[in-house]
């Protein structure tokens, strides 16, 4: 039985290597659609954040507005006052969000039955009010009263002497690390990209060459998209063409990663 044999000759054809660099970029590609749903739930789940967000601010701002204008009659918490206002917490009448509006800029006069008891009164308009008044007043009422606290605002004292560093020492710790760096490129960069023998390979070399492959796969996978995607130019588009290129970032860099990966391989260089 033949066995096949690694070519001794290192620039020697190796027949079907051309073509795993399309069957990966295929795969690759492949996974990066498949994830594409799984990046909509996860934008899904922020999109639900910043709703629950404004809906707190909504309710937040409807508590000002009936504080101000409608607690003096309905009482705060809409308990109504007896015989003479009736209550709006708790009021059938007041699911109907239309009803309420027309209420709130028009008036109204005539008797009202609430919870079994009749009220006869006039209620003056209240035209001063903008539309977000308005709509920011109704949650309130249909919300059942129910405003969530603002979040509290952090004041800054400044450090605590003898507990922060310097502006100058951050740049010069900034600027020291970047020294080192360039030293440290300098210095193993040549072993890092040399040709060499895979058989006579020593782990330190190896493990070298297996580093920059893992920060090099970090930096255009992960860093670079992550990067261009907080750009406000980006943010400002809409969310299916931010995920579109989401994903042309992402398998564009596996494919540049895969490039790399098989050059170097056909050099001898990992």
């Amino acid at each position: 039985m033949a066995i096949a044999r690694w070519p001794q000759d290192p620039h020697a054809p190796r027949g079907p290597g051309w073509s795993l660099l399309p069957r990966a970029a295929a795969v690759f590609l492949g996974l990066a659609v498949g994830l594409v749903p799984f990046a909509a739930v996860a934008q899904s789940d922020v999109d639900q954040e910043v709703s629950e967000e404004v809906d707190d601010a909504l309710l937040r701002e409807g508590a000002s507005v009936y504080d101000a204008v409608c607690s003096s009659c309905h009482q705060p918490g809409g308990v109504g006052l007896a015989g003479r206002f009736p209550p709006l917490r708790d009021n059938s009448n007041l699911t109907d969000s239309a009803y309420i509006s027309d209420v709130i800029r028009h008036g109204r006069q005539g008797e009202i039955t609430v919870d079994g008891v009749v009220y006869d009164g006039v209620m003056p308009a209240q035209s001063s009010l903008s539309d977000s008044d308005v709509d920011a007043v109704i949650a309130y009422i249909q919300s059942g009263f129910a405003a969530p606290e603002a979040p509290a605002v952090e004041v800054s004292t400044g450090p605590v002497a003898g507990t922060e560093l310097p502006l100058l020492a951050d740049y010069a710790w900034i600027a020291a690390f970047a020294i080192a760096a360039v030293v440290m490129a300098m210095v193993l960069g040549p072993r890092v990209v040399a040709a060499s023998d895979r058989r006579a390979l020593g782990w330190v070399d190896a493990w070298m060459k297996t580093a920059v492959i893992a920060v090099a796969g970090v930096l255009v996978t992960t860093y670079v998209p992550a990067r261009v995607l907080e750009s406000s130019t980006i943010q400002d588009l809409p969310r299916a063409l931010q995920d579109l290129i989401a994903v042309g970032l992402w398998g564009g860099g596996i494919l540049v990663m895969i490039a790399g990966l098989w050059f170097a391989y056909r050099e001898r260089r990992i």
